[in-house]
């Protein structure tokens, strides 16, 4: 069953800012995954181009388990959109420092399991915001 996610959130940054978090190695690396997951700097690959791969492994900091995500850009449009496998995360800059992103994906699964990528998906979205230097 096709199911949809959306979120929108605000950060106090240029779109600049946040596409280098999305599309350097090092700033993904810092940032990408649930609480208590980290990601492989060794394992990302951003080949930021349409027809490039996106793909990270993070691995549970508890049990050392792992989790790849990956794609293939469909779309890259500095610093306002990227699209990748079935996701579309998008950025606006609202003029005043901050800049709103919208991340977009459908996913093939259960209400219970969307749920739980929906929290995963927010987790990693308030890292973000840290790496950025914004406190909760």
């Amino acid at each position: 069953m096709s199911r949809q996610i959306t979120i929108r959130r605000v950060y106090r940054a240029s779109r600049e800012a946040l596409w280098a978090a999305w599309t350097e190695p090092e700033q993904l690396a810092a940032w990408w995954g649930k609480r208590g997951w980290t990601a492989r700097l060794d394992s990302i690959v951003l080949d930021v181009r349409p027809g490039g791969v996106f793909r990270v492994t993070t691995v549970n900091d508890e049990d050392g388990s792992e989790m790849t995500n990956e794609g293939v850009y469909t779309e890259v449009a500095p610093p306002a959109r990227l699209a990748f496998g079935e996701s579309v995360v998008t950025f606006t800059d609202l003029g005043d420092g901050r800049t709103e992103m919208t991340f977009h994906t459908t996913m093939e699964a259960s209400a219970a399991l969307r749920d739980r990528a929906a929290g995963g998906l927010a987790s990693a979205f308030e890292r973000l915001a840290e790496h950025l230097g914004e406190r909760s």
